[in-house]
Protein backbone atom coordinates (compact mmCIF):
# COMPACT_ATOMS: atom_id res chain seq x y z
CA UNK A 1 0.00 0.00 0.00
CA UNK A 2 3.07 2.21 1.00
CA UNK A 3 4.17 2.00 -2.41
CA UNK A 4 1.02 2.83 -4.37
CA UNK A 5 0.18 5.88 -2.31
CA UNK A 6 3.55 6.66 -3.28
CA UNK A 7 2.92 6.96 -6.64
CA UNK A 8 0.25 8.49 -6.35
CA UNK A 9 2.10 11.12 -4.48
CA UNK A 10 4.66 11.09 -7.82
CA UNK A 11 1.67 11.17 -10.30
CA UNK A 12 -0.12 14.39 -8.27
CA UNK A 13 3.13 16.36 -8.26
CA UNK A 14 3.75 15.32 -12.26
CA UNK A 15 0.59 16.56 -11.99
CA UNK A 16 0.31 19.78 -10.75
CA UNK A 17 3.65 20.55 -12.40
CA UNK A 18 2.20 19.91 -15.90
CA UNK A 19 -1.13 22.39 -15.04
CA UNK A 20 1.54 25.08 -13.68
CA UNK A 21 3.33 24.59 -17.37
CA UNK A 22 -0.03 24.97 -19.29
CA UNK A 23 -1.33 28.24 -17.27
CA UNK A 24 1.76 29.55 -18.23
CA UNK A 25 1.12 28.92 -21.59
CA UNK A 26 -2.07 30.16 -21.45
CA UNK A 27 -1.15 33.43 -20.02
CA UNK A 28 1.21 33.86 -22.96
CA UNK A 29 -0.95 33.44 -25.48
CA UNK A 30 -3.90 35.18 -24.15
CA UNK A 31 -0.86 37.93 -23.88
CA UNK A 32 0.40 37.26 -27.45
CA UNK A 33 -3.48 37.72 -28.50
CA UNK A 34 -4.47 40.89 -26.57
CA UNK A 35 -1.12 43.01 -27.72
CA UNK A 36 -2.04 41.42 -31.38
CA UNK A 37 -5.55 43.36 -30.96
CA UNK A 38 -4.60 46.08 -29.07
CA UNK A 39 -2.02 46.85 -32.50
CA UNK A 40 -5.06 46.38 -34.40
CA UNK A 41 -4.03 42.96 -35.87
CA UNK A 42 -6.91 40.44 -35.67
CA UNK A 43 -6.72 36.52 -35.82
CA UNK A 44 -7.97 35.24 -38.96
CA UNK A 45 -11.05 33.20 -39.32
CA UNK A 46 -8.53 30.32 -40.49
CA UNK A 47 -5.03 29.17 -39.35
CA UNK A 48 -3.14 29.09 -42.73
CA UNK A 49 -1.33 25.80 -42.16
CA UNK A 50 1.41 26.56 -44.64
CA UNK A 51 2.66 29.40 -42.64
CA UNK A 52 2.98 27.06 -39.77
CA UNK A 53 6.03 25.16 -39.41
CA UNK A 54 4.62 21.48 -39.51
CA UNK A 55 6.60 18.21 -39.42
CA UNK A 56 4.75 15.78 -41.53
CA UNK A 57 1.60 14.17 -42.81
CA UNK A 58 -0.08 14.06 -39.42
CA UNK A 59 0.36 17.63 -38.87
CA UNK A 60 -0.96 18.34 -42.52
CA UNK A 61 -3.97 16.35 -41.34
CA UNK A 62 -4.56 18.05 -38.27
CA UNK A 63 -4.39 21.31 -39.63
CA UNK A 64 -6.68 20.74 -42.31
CA UNK A 65 -9.17 19.27 -39.38
CA UNK A 66 -8.73 22.23 -37.94
CA UNK A 67 -9.37 24.73 -40.95
CA UNK A 68 -12.80 22.57 -41.07
CA UNK A 69 -13.97 24.24 -38.12
CA UNK A 70 -12.96 21.22 -35.18
CA UNK A 71 -10.78 21.09 -32.51
CA UNK A 72 -7.27 19.33 -32.57
CA UNK A 73 -6.27 19.97 -29.13
CA UNK A 74 -6.37 17.16 -26.66
CA UNK A 75 -8.81 18.61 -24.60
CA UNK A 76 -11.30 19.03 -27.39
CA UNK A 77 -10.45 16.75 -30.26
CA UNK A 78 -13.01 16.48 -32.55
CA UNK A 79 -15.76 19.03 -31.23
CA UNK A 80 -16.81 21.80 -33.65
CA UNK A 81 -15.08 25.34 -32.29
CA UNK A 82 -16.92 28.26 -32.49
CA UNK A 83 -14.11 30.82 -32.74
CA UNK A 84 -10.59 30.26 -32.68
CA UNK A 85 -9.15 27.73 -29.61
CA UNK A 86 -6.03 28.87 -28.54
CA UNK A 87 -4.64 25.44 -27.38
CA UNK A 88 -5.51 24.38 -30.88
CA UNK A 89 -3.13 27.17 -32.47
CA UNK A 90 -0.36 26.46 -29.78
CA UNK A 91 -0.83 22.57 -30.58
CA UNK A 92 0.01 23.90 -34.45
CA UNK A 93 2.40 25.84 -33.77
CA UNK A 94 4.95 23.05 -32.01
CA UNK A 95 7.69 21.87 -33.63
Amino acid sequence: MKKTVQELKTIMRDLIIEVGELKERVAYLEKSLDNRKSEGITAPNKVNIDDIKLAGEGYNNLGAIYNQGYHICPMAYGQLRTGECLFCIAFLEKE
